[in-house]
């Protein structure tokens, strides 16, 4: 058995491994998305392995590249995702062969940490690698119990994604001057991530000079959820006029939901960014976060392990 870097011509066969392997009742499988998350993702292409035997790819490994900003620093990181073993070659340790290649492969390249949300089965798998636990991502939760059951999915204010470009360029996160981690957003960013995204539909709140809200809407046996992804502010036109725009259009949409949520370490630190999101306290009751230390410095990694140091929002850490 080989382990090797993926090239372009292994795509058809990466998609039908992953078919095989992880089925496709969540995330429908194809070359197209495999090409949009991987390929031309703005923070770069990911890092591809595969474990070929017999002529024949047997497992893979995709990193996807992400970047962060912490403290002016760019922190050039991975998220361990897409990975797959054949049936027939289970239980051979590809998965750890794949990943500790990978981790070669990223120090050489100059990553400075890996990061992922594993499930409770994969997690200790990843913690005897060397991955540590930073503990729960943080969730702020809204309740409306008037959109109880209610299936009919809120209508978007016109989305006009030409006349978004024309402000993307003037927007940044509100934690853009503060110490906390929060991705390095651009216009090219925003677009691949929301605008032609393929998994889902994505929407946005937005008086085109100020702010720019997005978020989906996510149905559930309760009810809709309305997840708020991200929340982009112009520091130089952002007042309370905007701030009381965005709390009117919000409602429109928010009073046929039965649930909102936003990320709780992004809304305790710019919540006054953010439109009325009820008293329900913050509670750690998102997906488990781990990281890997690449090649920070020890007490850089030993920070970046504390909640406090972290100010993602929903869109930073959701899973695509």
């Amino acid at each position: 058995m080989q382990i090797r870097k993926g090239i372009e011509t292994d795509i058809p066969a990466i998609v039908e491994l992953l078919k095989s392997s992880l089925g496709e009742e969540m995330i429908q499988k194809s070359e197209s998305l495999w090409n949009w998350k991987h390929v031309e993702n703005p923070h770069g292409a990911s890092p591809v392995l595969v474990a070929e035997a017999d002529g024949q790819i047997v497992g893979v490994r995709a990193f996807l590249r992400w970047q962060w900003k912490y403290q002016g620093q760019v922190l050039q990181a991975i998220r361990a995702v897409d990975t797959a073993t054949h049936p027939d070659y289970q239980g051979k340790g590809i998965f750890k062969k794949l990943t500790l290649q990978g981790l070669a492969d990223a120090k050489e390249a100059g990553i400075h940490l890996v990061y992922n949300t594993p499930n409770k089965s994969s997690k200790p798998g990843y913690l005897k690698m060397g991955w540590v636990e930073m503990g729960r991502m943080a969730l702020k939760l809204k309740v409306n119990p008037l959109a109880y059951k209610k299936q009919v999915e809120p209508k978007a204010p016109v989305q006009d994604w030409g006349k978004l470009q024309e402000l993307l360029h003037n927007l940044s996160n509100p934690l853009r001057n503060e110490k906390q981690v929060h991705t390095l957003v651009s216009p090219e960013y925003i677009t691949w991530r929301y605008q032609y995204n393929p998994l889902f539909n994505y929407f946005f709140l937005s008086d085109f000079t100020s702010y720019a809200l997005f978020y989906r809407i996510k149905p559930h046996s309760f009810g809709n959820e309305m997840r708020i992804v991200d929340v982009l502010t112009d520091k130089a036109t952002f007042t309370k006029y905007s701030q009381q725009h965005l709390q009117d259009a919000f409602k429109q949409l928010n009073k046929r939901c039965f649930l909102t949520s936003a990320s709780g370490r992004h809304f305790e630190l710019v919540r006054g960014v953010y439109p009325g999101m009820g008293f329900l306290p913050t509670l750690g009751k998102g997906p488990i976060v781990t990281l890997k230390n690449v090649s920070l410095a020890g007490n850089q990694f030993e920070e970046l392990q504390q909640q406090q140091q972290w100010g993602y929002s929903l869109g930073d850490m959701e899973l695509f």
